[in-house]
């Protein structure tokens, strides 16, 4: 097999496992991105991991099963391939499904212990989770102060969770209610979504609405 193919292949078995991983972490909340650099590297890391770990699993699988290329017959070069080639093809798809189901079940499960607790250190995350509606609650009432003045009234929607306080946007939507710098009472806005940039934001009211009225209401 020609080098860059092998390379091809390679990084292939590293990054599909990674990639499913990442996407079955993150599906369980929202977590402090590190960068494109660290994800990538914490991707490549799990999957090569996984895949590795999955290899060797075949390979001593291998000896006692037929139809899987053993170890000395995956070693010994182009001759074994010609004559083997399913053995090989066989063995290839049983290490990426197994590394694949691996890293889907270890981002299950740190997806899902993450998700638990509702205490965070990461930086970042706190904005998105008090934004965030829990169960028996509708979308939070949001008032927003902005520098200027400016005050914005809606409902929660989303919030983007970058790193930088300056970058973290807050979506609003209907109904919405915008009091501008010296005016007595917000103005309601026929707007269905509202984005406030987040290096404009001075301070954040989150008021929890209850889906059904708490008993004693």
């Amino acid at each position: 097999m020609p080098s860059s193919l092998a390379g091809v292949v390679a990084l292939l078995y590293a990054a599909v496992p990674g990639y499913l991983y990442l996407v079955r972490y993150e599906r369980h909340g929202l977590r402090e991105r590190p960068g494109a650099a660290r994800e990538i590297a914490e991707l490549f890391t799990v999957g090569t991991f996984a895949t590795l770990a999955s290899a060797a699993g075949v390979l001593a699988l291998a000896e006692h099963l037929p139809g899987l290329a053993p170890l000395d017959g995956a070693l010994s070069g182009t001759a074994y391939a010609r004559s083997h080639a399913w053995d090989l093809v066989r063995s290839g798809l049983l290490v990426l499904i197994l590394s694949t189901l691996t890293c889907v079940v270890l981002g299950e499960l740190r997806g899902r212990r993450s998700g638990a607790s509702s205490w965070s250190t990461a930086p970042g995350t706190v904005w998105a989770e008090l934004l965030k509606p829990r169960r028996s609650e509708a979308d939070p009432e949001v008032r927003v102060l902005m520098d200027d003045g400016t005050l914005v009234c809606g409902r929660g929607h989303m919030v983007s969770d970058e790193r930088g306080t300056d970058d973290r946007d807050i979506a609003l939507h209907h109904p919405i209610s915008i009091r501008g710098p010296g005016e007595d009472r917000p103005q309601p806005s026929d707007a269905d979504y509202v984005i406030v940039p987040g290096g404009l934001i001075r301070l954040i009211e989150i008021t929890a609405v209850f889906v059904d009225p708490l008993p004693g209401d």
